[in-house]
């Protein structure tokens, strides 16, 4: 794994909050060791844990969203073939930075005994399996596939949604349209621009693009998503969405200037 953590903190005001939040912000674990995370999420305290995506790796390279999406063959041909030579240098070379199963679970378990913890799902998650639903149910996180539930944390109520990477764009409106203050798990920043502003959504959190792996001038280079220089690759933007850089590194190529990240949010009444 690469070099010690972060904690990032950004502050959003909004006037549909009575009271401050904490909410801090995990995402892109993918299966690597949480443990670090837990105890930053320990030291932090907040109100409510959200994850926004690909904390597990229950997906097929044919189900990957970048890949079969792409109608450019060379494109397609090239990221396909950067994908198995990566996982073939992180298998040989990366012997401690290897997905596993063990080290989601315990995330998931773990998390909920700090805070509240909601869930939605990335690009990675596309197949899980029955002992997965059964470990994040037993664990008492909630898990919103396109879906959204109402939760009242530090004296205030939530309506939180989380939108997958099979978007359901009907459940989208309808949960916009419900009163209070919305928050939104969505993995992929690259729906923010097409999808989110339709809707009266006030935060939505993503990751995906991890930070742009390498940053330049302040600036991520490369997401699979979203390709060079990507517009969301990590921050707050326009004060209605935030991007996490993510708590692992899934590549052989280590991270430059961009270090993994737990992200807080200090959610506060604008009077």
């Amino acid at each position: 794994m690469s070099k010690k953590a972060v904690i990032t903190e950004y502050t959003v005001k909004s006037s549909k909050l009575d009271k401050p939040l904490t909410i801090a912000h995990v995402s892109d674990l993918h299966e690597r060791n949480g443990d670090e995370f837990l105890e930053l999420l320990r030291q932090v305290k907040p109100d409510l844990i959200a994850v926004s995506g690909d904390t597990l790796e229950r997906y097929h390279i044919a189900e990957n969203t970048v890949i079969s999406k792409s109608n450019n063959f060379l494109r397609k041909a090239i990221i396909e073939a950067a994908y198995y030579v990566n996982w073939f240098f992180v298998f040989v070379l990366g012997r401690h930075n290897r997905p596993d199963i063990k080290n989601a679970y315990r995330f998931i378990k773990g998390a909920p005994e700090i805070a509240p913890t909601v869930m939605s799902l990335g690009n990675h998650e596309g197949k899980l399996e029955d002992e997965d639903h059964a470990v994040i149910r037993e664990s008492g996180a909630v898990l919103l596939d396109n879906a959204d539930t109402q939760l009242t944390v530090g004296g205030c109520k939530l309506l939180i949604g989380g939108l997958s990477s099979v978007p359901d764009t009907d459940w989208l409106q309808s949960f916009s349209e419900k009163h209070g203050f919305k928050l939104l798990l969505c993995h992929h920043p690259e729906y923010f621009d097409k999808i989110v502003p339709k809707n009266d959504i006030d935060l939505t959190l993503s990751g995906h693009n991890h930070g742009g792996q390498i940053r330049l001038f302040g600036k991520g280079l490369f997401s699979s998503g979203s390709g060079l220089f990507p517009k969301y690759d990590g921050g707050l933007f326009e004060d209605r969405i935030v991007v996490s850089a993510g708590c692992s590194n899934t590549v052989a190529m280590p991270r430059f200037k961009n270090p993994r990240e737990l992200v807080v949010i200090r959610l506060t009444p604008d009077s």
